[in-house]
C-alpha cells in the first residue's frame, strides 16, 4: 500500500503543478479522422512543436550573444581601467620623485643662505655693526 501512495504523490505532484505543456499556449493536437490523417496531424504537430523550439532556441542564442559582447565590453573596461590605474601610479611616483628632488635643492638653498646668514652675522660681531671693517692692523696701540 505504501507504494501506491508514493506512486499517487508523485503522480498527483506533477499533474497538480505547472508543466511546461499549459504553457506558452501549447495545445495538444485533437486527433482525429482515419489513422493516416491522425498521423498526419501528430506530424504536424511535432513540426509545428519543432519550428517553435527552433525559434525560442535562436531567440536564446541571440540573448546569449548579446550577453557576450556585454561581457567582452566589460571586460575590455576592466583592462583599460587597470591600465589607467597603473598609468596613474607610475605618474604619482614620478611626481614624488620629482618633489623630493625639489625638496632636497630647496634644503640645499637653505642651508647655504643660512651658512651666509651666519658668516655676515659673524663679520657683524667681528667689525662693530658694520658690514665693512676698517682695516685694523696688528700693530696699532689698542692698548695703549
Amino acid at each position: 500500500m505504501p507504494r501506491n501512495s508514493e506512486h499517487s504523490d508523485l503522480s498527483n505532484r506533477y499533474q497538480s503543478g505547472p508543466s511546461y505543456q499549459s504553457s506558452h499556449n501549447y495545445q495538444p493536437p485533437s486527433v482525429s479522422g482515419t489513422y493516416a490523417q491522425q498521423q498526419t496531424q501528430i506530424m504536424e504537430d511535432t513540426m509545428r512543436t519543432n519550428y517553435e523550439a527552433a525559434n525560442t532556441a535562436g531567440n536564446v542564442l541571440s540573448q546569449m550573444h548579446g550577453q557576450r559582447q556585454q561581457l567582452t565590453g566589460a571586460h575590455e573596461n576592466v583592462w583599460e581601467m587597470r591600465q589607467a590605474a597603473e598609468k596613474a601610479k607610475k605618474d604619482l611616483t614620478s611626481m614624488v620623485k620629482q618633489a623630493r628632488k625639489k625638496k632636497l635643492k630647496l634644503q640645499i638653498i637653505a642651508a647655504g643662505l643660512a651658512f651666509i646668514d651666519f658668516v655676515l652675522f659673524l663679520r657683524l660681531l667681528k667689525c662693530g655693526g658694520s658690514f665693512f671693517c676698517k682695516n685694523r692692523g696688528y700693530n696699532n696701540n689698542y692698548y695703549n
